[in-house]
């Protein structure tokens, strides 16, 4: 049963990104009345700010808080005039009787600045902060965060307080801090709010609360001399980025490892004890591997250094040096393979030049069939999952596989998927996007994912999925993988008694040719 829902906002406007989490949240909602307000102002200390309102100009005012008009047009719009108390705003008494009167459930306030609720109302106010208010409250979103060298910013949804950024917090997620750009921090955590307010009203509805102490230092607007400390450290980091770009890249070895490693704490793998795959001379390196059904064989992906592409190899267990290649061609990744009805299909990354296939091994030419319900869709890292007679497959998508991960549901691989209802099931650059096949550990389900709030690739973590169903989805973090001297691994798989695990990993190595490379590769995939 949808939540009768009233939306707050300033002169019958939102923003873009709070026009799409309304509409994601559409099926959670039935939006009956707006709240408009017609005098909420901001006062501006111009001399004091005056730096940071131009770097706003340039970085927090973007595609995604263009303001427009919001689409819902319900039957009841109340227009009113706050009052002021100092910089905090209050909402008329006639109006919260009209929400008692309209038996709203919950208002989401996307307009107004800091809100005093009356404490007599029991219909709760929803809002969104853009920080992690264990750590930051206050504003402006994301700069301190960049300031003070953090790899991730907050989001939260909560449930309003009459203390700044402490409320009891609904919904919980984060997004990557890029250190060079202001502006691409700003659109990843309004790209990742589209999805939050859907899950805030789940936890509402559930009366569950995420345990999140709102205790963070409360951050005011930087002064100029901090807004000039702050272009210096961006502008120092857009050249160490470049830097690396030119003349660094990332060397990938795979290696096989027979040792068990415990599925629980801070894991840390040496290197000494490394079975390392022998890399042939056409290829710039080697990673995302996957042992076969059997365990017989290994395939990977293997980076031509001519043209910049990966092709699919092939590898016998028993002797490394006999590799064949699977697919070239085009650009192709995680090999990942799945058995239906005792035969053996290939699931690889194909995102650069189709959509997600399915290749039969089966057949002297493989087969090729197109994942039904997801046509359109150009995905990541497919992943599937038989559980309790359905096909479960997680995955990313070009542009937000480091931040989002989806979850889609079938009777069968070659059936329609359609989208769990609790897709995306992750919203966080830390742990979403997958690091390999799912493993059961005795009684417990386990999932990799891949710690890209950094460097990318330069670790896994270890989550424990508590409940899957067509209907729900719930995992904790666990744990995590590292390895002693290098930066990974940025996959893992296990053969089928948990003996032996093969892992992807890398150094960044110096090289002329590390630009040149990288445009090629990037032409090539276009």
């Amino acid at each position: 049963m949808k939540l009768r829902a009233a939306i707050l906002v300033d002169r019958l406007s939102v923003t873009k990104w709070q026009q799409a989490a309304l509409d994601a949240a559409q099926e959670k909602i039935e939006i009956v009345m707006l709240l408009n307000c017609q005098n909420t102002y901001t006062k501006k200390r111009i001399f004091k700010n005056f730096l940071y309102y131009i770097l706003n100009i340039f970085t927090l005012r973007n595609n995604l808080t263009k303001i427009k008009k919001i689409k819902q047009k319900p039957p009841i719009i109340i227009n009113f005039n706050s009052s002021y108390n100092g910089n905090w705003q209050s909402i008329p008494k006639w109006v919260y009787s009209s929400l008692d009167k309209e038996k709203i459930d919950l208002v989401i306030k996307f307009g107004m600045s800091l809100l005093h609720v009356d404490n007599t109302n029991l219909t709760p106010f929803l809002s969104y902060h853009h920080g992690d208010p264990s750590k930051y409250r206050g504003r402006p979103a994301g700069f301190y965060e960049i300031l003070n060298g953090d790899l991730t910013s907050g989001i939260i949804v909560q449930k309003i307080s009459n203390k700044i950024d402490s409320g009891k917090v609904l919904a919980f997620s984060t997004s990557k801090i890029v250190n060079f750009s202001y502006k691409r921090t700003a659109l990843n955590f309004y790209e990742n709010s589209e999805y939050l307010l859907k899950k805030a009203i789940d936890n509402l509805n559930k009366g569950e609360f995420i345990n999140l102490i709102p205790d963070g230092k409360n951050y005011r607007l930087p002064n100029n001399f901090t807004v000039i400390k702050f272009v210096a450290l961006m502008f120092l980091n857009a050249i160490r980025k470049l830097y690396y770009g030119l003349f660094f890249e990332k060397k990938w070895k795979v290696a096989i490892l027979n040792k068990k490693i415990s599925l629980k704490g801070e894991q840390k793998i040496f290197s000494k004890d490394f079975i390392e795959i022998p890399v042939k001379s056409k290829y710039n390196f080697y990673a995302d591997p996957f042992f076969s059904k059997d365990g017989n064989k290994i395939r990977l992906e293997a980076l031509d250094k001519i043209t910049g592409l990966g092709d699919i190899l092939e590898i016998e267990t028993n002797n490394f040096f006999k590799q064949e290649v699977l697919l070239s061609g085009n650009h192709y990744s995680y090999p990942f393979s799945f058995e239906y009805k005792e035969k053996e299909y290939l699931l690889p990354e194909v995102s650069t030049h189709s959509s997600q296939l399915i290749y039969n091994l089966n057949t002297k030419i493989y087969e090729k069939h197109l994942i039904k319900g997801l046509e359109s869709k150009r995905i990541v890292d497919a992943t599937l999952l038989k559980k309790d007679d359905y096909y479960f497959l997680f995955f990313g998508e070009i542009g937000t596989d480091h931040t989002l991960l989806n979850l889609w549901y079938s009777s069968s691989p070659f059936d329609k998927f359609i989208s769990h209802p609790m897709s995306p099931i992750v919203i966080s650059p830390e742990h979403a996007r997958m690091g390999g096949r799912l493993l059961y550990d005795s009684d417990r389900l386990i999932r990799f994912g891949q710690n890209n709030a950094g460097e990318y690739g330069c670790s896994l973590v270890i989550l424990e999925v508590l409940n899957l169903t067509t209907t729900l989805y719930q995992e904790k973090l666990i744990g995590s993988v590292t390895i002693d001297n290098y930066k990974g691994p940025h996959s893992l798989c296990f053969n089928s008694d948990a003996s032996k695990i093969l892992l992807d990993f890398y150094k960044n190595k110096f090289s002329l040719l590390a630009g040149l490379r990288r445009i090629k590769a990037k032409l090539n995939k276009k």
